[in-house]
């Protein structure tokens, strides 16, 4: 195999890689370094797709997710069908299939089917995600904007 294909490979897995790593620290409720380290610091989460708001930057995906791990006692995602639709040089851009679910401290609980849109780019450290954006697969519950649509 070329050395070129060995690198598409090494990079897909990569991609992949910082997904799991961020849903393993959203997943914990308390790896708040890991999930900013998936990010660039001027990266962008937006949410509009499920009804949340957008959030720029570390600082406002720090109090997002602040909020999140403060609200939730258990949380579980599910990654399939992640796809890399473009990769050029140090960009890539990918969509993954998740199933989320959680518990929040109130009671109320939150099952969603949602798609991934993934912009990266290449830094010293490795891939990073610069851009962050979902949309439902499947109808999105109240408890969602009910749980997590506050400031």
């Amino acid at each position: 195999m070329s050395e070129e294909r060995w690198k598409k490979i090494e990079d897909r897995l990569a991609l992949e890689d910082v997904l799991n790593a961020y849903c393993a620290a959203i997943d914990s409720l308390s790896d708040m370094d890991g999930l900013l380290a998936c990010f660039t610091e001027d990266a962008v989460l937006d949410l509009g797709g499920i009804n949340l708001p957008r959030f720029d930057g570390h600082s406002g995906i720090r109090h997002f997710f602040t909020q999140v791990f403060d609200d939730m006692t258990h949380h579980a995602h599910f990654i399939s069908n992640f796809t890399v639709a473009r990769m050029d040089g140090d960009t890539a851009t990918c969509t993954a299939y998740v199933m989320g679910m959680g518990v929040a401290r109130d009671g109320q609980s939150v099952l969603v089917y949602v798609k991934y849109f993934l912009d990266y780019v290449r830094a010293r450290s490795g891939w990073k995600l610069s851009r962050f954006a979902e949309s439902g697969l499947m109808p999105l519950p109240e408890s969602l904007t009910g749980i997590h649509g506050r400031d």
